[in-house]
């Protein structure tokens, strides 16, 4: 499930720390990341008062983004220092799972439990953790005791919806996100409401719409649900309705570029060239280092019968793509 993945913390990019004997390089990347301008002062603290949990805790704050293994280990100090602090065992948890650790995962949230008995969003995680180690049984067991509870009642369903899916049952899966969806009332989880679209899509069911439009509602500054939304429509062949869709695409975000781009995809195939360059250069010039944009770019220039525009744009479009077939062979037709 692409889009539950609902956390603590806010996640950032994946990191690795193998367990053992480290090689130079590893630690480098570590000092380089405990030294650097954000880090550093309270590396320095550290230094001088080694045993103060709250320092710890708050330079995994600081790490977790970027270096989720490193912030682990400092939340695993400070639960050690403090083995009451909730927060601690939770963070440790909470980054455990970002490095795919899951058994240390459901530890740590178990540990957080014994200082919080009945914490609905701890028992959630912990659950979470029993799924991504495919101990099914045990977090189908949590998901029906949350499913009791009026503030757990959608997580539940989220929990089980997560399980079909692992099981490719997509039927019981779009059931259980529909009443967790349902459960949450107004304000449902975005990645929730965005999973059931995506899945009633894969089966060709006109109600992804609606969730699909609900997401967007939930966050009108995200153009991407009404860009999926609009990706259906056309998969229905419902031209016109996704033309319009696209266009809400850029009302909602006017830099977001796979709309441009897919404007420009649908007057191309239109043969309506003026159209399609006017999508294809906005693209360009919200994303001016993609080279996709450059390239499409050019096509229409092409047939508008500018060559030498043209040409300038497959240029680019091959200095930003190393190895860009489709662009080099263009100028080899074009160059004289």
């Amino acid at each position: 499930m692409k889009y539950l993945s609902i956390l603590l913390l806010s996640v950032g990019a994946l990191a690795c720390n193998n367990a053992g004997t480290r090689q130079p390089a590893a630690i480098s990347a570590a000092d380089s990341a405990l030294q650097s301008d954000i880090v550093k002062p309270v590396t320095d603290s550290i230094r001088q008062f080694p045993d103060n949990p709250e320092l710890y805790y708050r330079r995994a704050l600081l790490l977790f983004n970027t270096n989720p293994a490193l912030a682990q280990a400092d939340f695993e100090k400070a639960a050690k220092l403090v083995p009451s602090g909730t927060d601690y065992w939770a963070g440790a948890g909470e980054a455990a799972l970002i490095v795919n650790d899951y058994k240390k995962a459901a530890d740590y949230f178990r540990q957080a439990l014994t200082t919080a008995p009945g914490y609905t969003y701890l028992e959630y995680r912990l659950a979470t953790a029993l799924i991504e180690n495919k101990a099914y049984g045990s977090a189908d067991s949590i998901a029906n005791v949350l499913a009791q509870t009026a503030e757990g009642r959608d997580k539940a369903f989220y929990l089980k919806a997560r399980m079909a899916e692992d099981k490719l049952d997509t039927v019981t899966a779009i059931r259980h996100l529909t009443s967790a969806v349902h459960a949450a009332g107004a304000q449902p989880e975005f990645e929730a409401v965005m999973e059931l679209a995506d899945l009633l899509r894969s089966r060709k069911a006109p109600a992804a719409m609606g969730y699909y439009t609900q997401a967007w509602r939930l966050d009108t500054t995200n153009a991407y649900p009404l860009y999926e939304a609009a990706q259906f429509q056309e998969e229905l062949e419902e031209l016109p309705a996704a033309l319009n869709t696209y266009r809400k695409c850029i009302i909602a975000d006017p830099g977001f570029e796979p709309a441009y781009l897919a404007l420009g995809k649908i007057y191309s195939n239109k043969k309506s060239w003026k159209e399609a360059y006017t999508y294809y250069n906005l693209a360009a010039k919200s994303a001016p280092t993609d080279a996709w944009a450059y390239y499409y770019r050019a096509q229409t220039q092409e047939q508008l019968g500018n060559k030498t525009l043209a040409i300038e744009d497959y240029t680019k479009a091959s200095s930003f793509k190393k190895d860009f077939t489709e662009a080099k062979e263009a100028l080899r037709r074009l160059k004289p």
